[in-house]
């Protein structure tokens, strides 16, 4: 399909599907008011980077700065190194892609109730405060700085080690009985003399 934006007859074929900026779409007279006028049982999906409100909202951004502005950056990192970003993977796909898909499903649900459609405003700032909202809920769980709490990194039962062949091994023995089992299994494999410096270098 090709239209000319340039031309008067260009929104409604464009009402049937679309998918463009905000700015975008109401400049071409595409915005929810009109669309669910014309169709009261529309999901109208709006997702976007900082909200569609603030000193933010129409700048440009990547997943990098959705997860610093929504403060999750500052919680992952090793201890004394820059925080850094997991891929882009939980502003861009968790608080955004997946928040939106999760209110596009509920307002499904309750189109079957009440008949009508619903305007789904997500962003990927939000979205991503909201998906991690364990972090500021457990503070017993961050009470030192970053990568020296129990699952940032900062215990010798939950991290990463490097390993003889290159590689690496993850390791999560938080439960007294998984912790005894990776004991065992280290004792098997360290005479005791480095067992014990093992133990004291990382207490």
């Amino acid at each position: 399909m090709a239209l000319s934006m340039g031309t008067t007859n260009a929104s409604p074929p464009l009402r049937a599907s679309c998918s463009l900026k905000l700015s975008v779409m109401e400049h071409l007279q595409l915005g929810p008011e009109i669309l669910q006028r014309e169709n009261p049982k529309l999901i109208y999906a709006r997702l976007s980077g900082f909200g569609q409100s603030g000193r933010f909202s129409r700048l440009a951004g990547h997943d990098i700065n959705y997860l610093a502005l929504s403060g999750v950056l500052s919680k992952i990192g090793r201890s004394g190194e820059n925080p850094y970003a997991p891929l882009n993977l939980l502003a861009d796909f968790g608080g955004g892609g997946l928040m939106c898909a999760l209110g596009i499903m509920m307002a499904l649900f309750e189109r079957t109730r009440s008949g009508r459609g619903q305007v789904i405003d997500a962003n990927m700032v939000e979205g991503t405060a909201y998906l991690s909202s364990f972090l500021w809920k457990a503070q017993e769980f961050w009470v030192k700085p970053r990568g020296q709490n129990m699952l940032d990194g900062g215990a010798p039962f939950y991290t990463t080690y490097k390993t003889a062949d290159g590689e690496f091994m993850a390791v999560g023995a938080i439960e007294p009985q998984f912790y005894k089992l990776l004991l065992k299994a280290l004792l098997f494999y360290q005479d005791k003399k480095k067992w014990i410096l093992f133990i004291e270098l990382q207490s």
